[in-house]
């Protein structure tokens, strides 16, 4: 990175840092609930846990996030998770996860593997797994939680009659470092899932750890090289066929950042692009860039008969950020 490159950057991680914390649309208080009467359905989404058996802190801050997500005022239908649940991969911090999972969740909870979870095998000599050991084991845990009896990295759920529909990596001739994999095979069960979900006009959900290239800033936090580009796989193609389709992703560690910077910068956290609406999550468990930096960061999602509604918060210590709201309207 040259010397003007690094300027920049942190002229804008100030700037979006400042924006976001002066509370020009007004304040929330500190309680957890849906903003509006008749909500639908209510889904705490949070991202890039990275938990580590030897870190209690993002141990206890996923406790007290699920802790809290547990006394909100209008009852969470589902809680969301997409990827890096853990930061090596290995088996006793997955196995970590699903144990906060049944001790502390107050809802069903939807999880993607990141690419933490299954590129990073063997990351730091942390494990001796491979990236196909670490995959079968993103698998068996999840089956094992679910009650399930899945052979593939994704899968579809229905909540409350709202499909959600999880995207993973297959890891394709020894898998990639960072990257995302995926079968025609998937893909076809992307669009077929799509297709079954938007059918009666309700929003449908699709998790996937990875964004799309140039999407939610993509290009700008990390040079436009981690995304799910078109010439790879058709993901982008497909998401664009119907209509309500949200696309929900992780990996950047962007952040909580103000609606103004988002369009000045052009890394929006929320945004609608040729008809599909793409929310990138903050990192929940380390270090963000850009706009709201800190640990617990997370977004709640409220469907309503029209519209959705994304609304950024801290779930350890209850702050919402209405500068990052977004409104969405339902065709």
């Amino acid at each position: 990175m040259t010397a003007a490159e690094f300027f920049y950057h942190a002229k804008v991680f100030l700037l979006a840092l400042f924006v976001t914390l002066i509370p020009y649309k007004g304040i929330d208080l500190p309680v957890m609930d849906v903003s509006e009467p008749d909500c639908l359905l209510n889904v705490e989404m949070i991202s890039d846990l990275h938990l580590e058996t030897a870190d209690p802190f993002r141990t206890g801050f996923l406790k007290q996030g699920l802790r809290r997500m547990g006394k909100s005022k209008t009852p969470v239908d589902a809680i969301l998770v997409a990827g890096d649940l853990t930061n090596y991969g290995d088996e006793p911090s997955l196995a970590l996860y699903y144990e906060l999972l049944r001790d502390y969740a107050p809802a069903q909870v939807i999880t993607a593997a990141g690419n933490h979870d299954i590129g990073h095998a063997g990351d730091r000599d942390k494990t001796d797994l491979t990236r196909e050991e670490c995959l079968a084991n993103v698998i068996r845990y999840y089956n094992e939680y679910s009650g399930r009896d899945l052979a593939t990295n994704y899968y579809s759920e229905t909540i409350k009659g709202y499909k959600f529909i999880v995207l993973g990596d297959e890891v394709i001739d020894g898998g990639h470092w960072d990257a995302i994999s995926m079968t025609p095979e998937q893909l076809d069960f992307l669009d077929r899932e799509l297709a079954e979900g938007t059918a009666n006009g309700n929003p449908v959900f699709v998790c996937c750890h990875w964004a799309l290239d140039g999407i939610n800033g993509e290009n700008t936090i990390w040079g436009g090289d981690s995304g799910i580009t078109p010439e790879e796989y058709p993901v982008k193609e497909i998401l664009e066929k119907y209509q309500n389709v949200f696309y929900i992703s992780g990996h950047m560690h962007g952040g909580v950042r103000a609606e103004s910077v988002g369009e000045k910068y052009d890394m929006p956290i929320a945004e609608q692009v040729n008809g599909v609406t793409y929310i990138s999550l903050p990192c929940y468990g380390i270090v963000n860039w850009y706009g709201i930096t800190w640990s617990g960061l997370g977004a709640q999602l409220e469907v309503y008969r029209d519209h959705v509604d994304f609304r950024p918060i801290n779930y350890l210590t209850g702050n919402w950020y209405p500068n990052a709201y977004y409104t969405f309207a339902l065709v």
